[in-house]
């Protein structure tokens, strides 16, 4: 049976020290997973398509810090780098099309920088749900965006962040692509997911 608890109730292994006016201060490290996953969903004038990257390849680690000067979590490390080059649109022609849209070969990261999480009130007994404030950087160009967040927790251990909102390509100074001759155009709005599957870093306590 799957176990939901607040994210900081599970975070059993903590760096604790004291800021400069002595006020307690923790420390979370979070190694992201090969799990965590993107997705962005679109449309066409024609039907509807999705682009993922479907496994993560790199080796981030997320810090998170609660305590000092800061009245909410902060951060300190927050940067989780993906392959641009890794997305598949479910069909080559669209997954090459894509790929050069979102200029893969000049920009081959794209990053999911979190600067803030800030706890959400809910009624229920669902996922915890929190707003973050991070900044999302695709082609060369990096905007901040408030993204709302839920976090669950599964009895393994395993934290599942997950979070999206819209966007547009133009968001990004992309074009949208368009195939067979200017026949089938992708139109601007996308729906942005990511989900990030992490698991605690005990290894550095």
């Amino acid at each position: 049976m799957m176990k939901r608890l607040g994210l900081f109730l599970l975070i059993l292994v903590s760096s604790a020290f004291s800021a400069e006016d002595g006020t307690p201060v923790l420390r979370h490290r979070f190694i992201v997973l090969p799990d965590s996953r993107l997705m962005i969903d679109g449309k066409t004038n024609i039907n509807a398509f999705q682009c993922a990257i479907s496994r993560y390849c790199g080796t981030d680690t997320l810090v998170l810090q609660e305590g000092g000067v800061n009245a909410r979590p902060v951060f300190v490390k927050g940067f989780v780098r993906l392959e641009a080059s890794g997305f598949d649109c479910g069909m080559a022609a669209m997954t090459h099309d894509f790929n050069k849209t979102i200029k893969a070969k000049e920009h081959p990261v794209i990053s999911i920088d979190f600067k803030a999480f800030e706890k959400v009130p809910s009624l229920n007994c669902g996922e915890e749900r929190f707003k973050s404030t991070l900044a999302i950087g695709m082609a060369g160009r990096s905007n901040t965006f408030d993204v709302e967040c839920t976090v669950e927790a599964r009895e393994n251990g395993v934290i599942h962040l997950k979070g999206g909102r819209a966007f547009q390509f133009s968001d990004f100074g992309l074009e949208t692509p368009k195939h067979a001759m200017g026949l089938i155009k992708v139109k601007d709005d996308l729906d942005v997911q990511f989900h990030l599957v992490l698991k605690i870093d005990a290894s550095r306590w």
